[in-house]
């Protein structure tokens, strides 16, 4: 009887208060585990029923991908700026009547001379001659095979529109020449105008005019 009363005998009160601070630990850890499970449901569920693009761009550094320098579907472009071609265009083809048309936009200053005798040089002295006067290498009248060569600086000839020279720059066989090669593949923007005020610069000459 006195070994089962040693035996029966009631615990420390030390050792239940710490089974009862586990137990209260245990139970805290459950309700937050299952707050945070409660709370991933629900963002999870938020996430389902929003547009995902807009839940990740809430993230600062995904932001950056969406407020782009770019053009928005709808809005207005800039206005080119004046005489722009698109990098992707092609220039109209020139016909004798819209050749004349045309109206020379550069000024016969030195520097137009100065370019534009550069291209003679380059493309039409090798026919025309170094004064135009239709008698370059390959001319027939230069030593050449080539007959019917024409001179730029003839006054018996008809008078011909800057457009209309330009024209033959650039298409000559479209202004009626049949033999003259094209040369709009060859040049190109000012170099045509400043090549039209240096031809204008040896009519002058053969004239006994200055530039």
């Amino acid at each position: 009887m006195i070994a089962l009363a040693f035996s029966c005998r009631p615990k420390a009160p030390s050792q239940r208060r710490w089974r009862r601070c586990c137990a209260m630990l245990v139970r805290k850890r459950c309700v937050v585990g299952k707050r945070r499970l409660a709370l991933a449901a629900i963002a999870a569920i938020a996430a389902l029923a929003c547009n995902p693009d807009d839940v990740v761009h809430k993230v600062g550094w995904f932001a950056t991908m969406r407020h782009q320098r770019n053009i928005k579907p709808y809005a207005r472009p800039i206005p080119p700026v004046a005489g722009a071609v698109p990098v992707s265009g092609a220039e109209l083809p020139l016909t004798r009547e819209t050749a004349d048309r045309l109206t020379n936009p550069r000024t016969r200053t030195a520097e137009s001379l100065n370019r534009g005798q550069w291209v003679f040089q380059t493309y039409c002295l090798v026919c025309h001659g170094e004064r135009g006067e239709g008698n370059g290498p390959v001319s027939l009248a230069g030593g050449g095979p080539f007959p019917g060569v024409p001179s730029l600086v003839d006054p018996t000839r008809p008078k011909m529109t800057d457009g209309m020279i330009y024209g033959m720059i650039v298409e000559a066989q479209r202004m009626g020449r049949g033999l003259m090669p094209r040369y709009g593949d060859k040049i190109h923007g000012n170099d045509r105008w400043d090549l039209v005020n240096y031809v204008r610069s040896l009519q002058l000459n053969a004239r006994g005019g200055n530039r």
